[in-house]
């Protein structure tokens, strides 16, 4: 990266997008504060944010936005795509500062083809504003991210997002038919949207995950469902974990389909499902749901469940559990109910498959209570709600209801906990992260993730589609030389 003259720039991207739609300074930050993760949080009430933005700009075209990366690319700026800044891995911050690419503008629904159900929406459309105007039309994205209040589409693709759905609809890469994307010197890309195709490499997922790093994703072409006529929710009780991941197993593996299937730990379940549907929990528990537009295929579905429910010593609970659950499912991840500071929290979220599953929820939970000392008083509170034909994930999620009022001694205690975590996760065959993506947390165990010779590969893929690393300097661990940034978590030694 060169040096850059901040007020010169904001002139030069005023030129392009008008002065009303430039920040810079203090103003870019303060209105820009960063993602929800905990680390930006206490990086900023201690004084030093991650936000390190010196320009925000906010194009409401995909020219517009290609306009910006060629000024970029010419001044060698880095760039940073951000969205509704919903992330809680810290990759929305602009931590080598120069432009946040703001793309909260870029909110049309460029069209609607209800004989193929598929839409193409721009990246900034938040999640929940998409999904109630299909509703009004009786279709559905059917993709419920616990953030979708604030998570914008081009967000969820970044990251490669998931949704309370997922265990039927599939998570974000299988709603994505296609993108648009600006590449780093603004040149723009249009991948075709085809039921599918043998033309080469499915370019479009190439960037589904990327964080921003190859390319700006500008609009994508998503699938869409009938809003579905029935739903039927049902709650069971298991004696042990293992059993509930056995039914979950079970269910998988004969093609039973639930939309939602989520089993909660003996301590989620008290601590935390127990607050959204008072229902006396006091253990290991299961709420699925169907749904579809034929009552019998509906309710056979929940019959082959509720057997194999049965078959794992599980006892059907009272109705209406599963209900509530539904009606206040994203009440927890809002203030004022979300964790705030002087607490230190993360939820992980790893993935493995059934042969692993059980073994890395063991060893990785195991590992967050031994990595701090007692008298924190952490919590590890775990669920598994995102399940696949032959693999599920866990989410476990520790929590210390003050940490140390030194930001540096709370920063190694969060990063003890989950640098113990991730290592277990990898040590038992699991992959380190599901849904919520890489960003800064998790960048430094990319290479023991993914072995040296992965690592080289995406660093040649990187090189190729970005060469002076502007978009995202240092984000996936694609870090040119002599780039700094204060990595979130230290890996091993």
């Amino acid at each position: 990266m060169t040096d850059f003259d901040a007020r010169a720039l904001a002139a030069s991207l005023a030129e392009i997008l008008g002065p009303d739609r430039v920040l810079h300074g203090s103003e870019a930050r303060r209105r820009h504060p960063g993602d929800m993760s905990w680390l930006t949080y206490v990086h900023a009430q201690h004084g030093r944010p991650l936000n390190g933005q010196d320009v925000v700009a906010s194009p409401r075209s995909t020219r517009e936005v290609a306009d910006v990366l060629k000024l970029a690319a010419r001044l060698k700026v880095p760039v940073t795509p951000a969205g509704g800044a919903s992330g809680v891995q810290g990759a929305a911050n602009a931590t080598c500062g120069g432009i946040l690419l703001d793309l909260r503008s870029m909110t049309r629904v460029r069209n609607l083809d209800r004989r193929s159900l598929t839409c193409t929406v721009e990246a900034g459309m938040i999640v929940k504003t998409f999904e109630e105007q299909l509703n009004a039309q009786g279709l559905s994205f059917t993709h419920y991210p616990a953030s979708a209040e604030w998570a914008s589409i081009g967000g969820c693709v970044a990251a490669r997002g998931s949704g309370v759905l997922s265990t039927k609809y599939g998570t974000i890469q299988d709603h994505v038919l296609s993108a648009e994307v600006v590449l780093s010197d603004g040149d723009v890309v249009q991948l075709p949207a085809l039921p599918r195709h043998g033309v080469g490499p499915e370019l479009t997922q190439l960037f589904v995950g990327s964080e921003g790093t190859l390319g700006v994703v500008t609009a994508v072409t998503v699938r869409l469902r009938h809003l579905p006529a029935h739903r039927k929710f049902a709650a069971y009780r298991f004696d042990d974990l293992a059993r509930g991941i056995e039914a979950g197993r079970r269910m998988m593996t004969s093609g039973v389909r639930p939309a939602v299937m989520r089993l909660y730990d003996r301590e989620a379940a008290i601590h935390s499902l127990e607050r959204a549907v008072t229902a006396g929990l006091d253990g290991e528990t299961m709420i699925v749901m169907f749904d579809g537009d034929h009552p019998t295929l509906v309710d056979a579905e929940a019959a082959v469940c509720r057997d194999i429910c049965a078959g794992e010593g599980a006892r059907e609970l009272r109705p209406g559990i599963g209900e509530a659950w539904w009606d206040k499912r994203y009440v927890f991840y809002y203030p004022p109910h979300a964790p705030q500071l002087p607490q230190i929290w993360c939820t992980m979220d790893v993935a493995a498959d059934f042969t692993r599953i059980e073994a890395v929820y063991r060893n990785v939970t195991r590992a967050m209570r031994e990595a701090v000392d007692p008298s924190w008083g952490m919590t590890v509170k775990t669920h598994l709600s995102h399940w696949y034909d032959w693999g599920t994930m866990i989410y476990p999620r520790f929590g210390i209801p003050k940490g140390p009022d030194d930001l540096d001694a709370a920063l190694d205690l969060h990063d003890a906990i989950v640098r113990a975590a991730t290592l277990a996760a990898i040590e038992a065959g699991g992959v380190i992260n599901d849904h919520h993506g890489v960003g800064m947390r998790l960048a430094p165990f990319l290479e023991q993730q993914f072995g040296p010779a992965g690592m080289r590969l995406l660093r040649r893929i990187k090189h190729g589609l970005d060469p002076d690393h502007v978009l995202c300097p240092g984000k996936l661990a694609l870090r040119p030389e002599g780039q700094g940034e204060r990595p979130a978590v230290t890996p091993a030694a």
